[in-house]
């Protein structure tokens, strides 16, 4: 159990990131369901009312974790539709750009994937930030389906290579190129 930090002076700006960082943590260790507003409170040195001041419940304090955890999955996306596939295989694979911080969105979501509520929240966002721009981003006829393929594809490899806890593939660069084709399939078929 994480250790509460000293009563804090006012300044609502940090108070509330100081909320939202042990709300990630609380969540990312013990899932939706398992955690409280007043643990949270706790490890910050807050009094629990400010909580829903400041995020309206836990569901909207939950949903801001999410969004303060993930990247804009369109910072990768966009670019030529050709090269798609190896850019993203190489953003997933590649060593260089493997950190524990990439992988905090999928385990909230993985973590409280029990609780009914939170894969609402998860959904929701996950058609917002990702399924929603994507399947504009391709356009066309099965653009939605292309769309929540790719979604499968992304997550199974960020959660693998989360899991192996490897460095790379033995060969990264032909994982790459595989990958790489694997997904420009999917967005190519017509």
């Amino acid at each position: 159990m994480s250790q509460p930090l000293p009563i804090r002076t006012r300044n609502a700006a940090a108070t509330r990131a100081a909320i939202l960082e042990a709300a990630r943590n609380r969540f990312l260790r013990d899932g939706y369901d398992h955690v409280g507003l007043r643990a949270i409170a706790g490890d910050v040195g807050v009094d629990p009312a400010l909580i829903p001041r400041y995020f309206g419940s836990k569901e909207g304090l939950f949903a801001e974790v999410l969004a303060t955890t993930s990247k804009d999955p369109m910072e990768v996306i966009a670019g030529p539709r050709e090269t798609f596939g190896i850019r993203v295989a190489r953003a997933l694979l590649d060593p260089g750009r493997r950190s524990p911080e990439r992988m905090a969105f999928i385990q909230l979501a993985t973590r409280s994937s029990a609780s009914p509520t939170a894969s609402a929240l998860v959904r929701r966002h996950i058609e917002r930030r990702f399924l929603k721009p994507f399947t504009e981003w391709l356009g066309g006829r099965r653009a939605a389906e292309k769309a929540w393929l790719t979604a499968c594809l992304l997550t199974g490899v960020a959660v693998m290579t989360s899991i192996e806890r490897r460095a790379a593939p033995e060969d990264t660069e032909a994982a790459i190129r595989t990958l790489g084709a694997l997904l420009q399939s999917v967005v190519d078929d017509a």
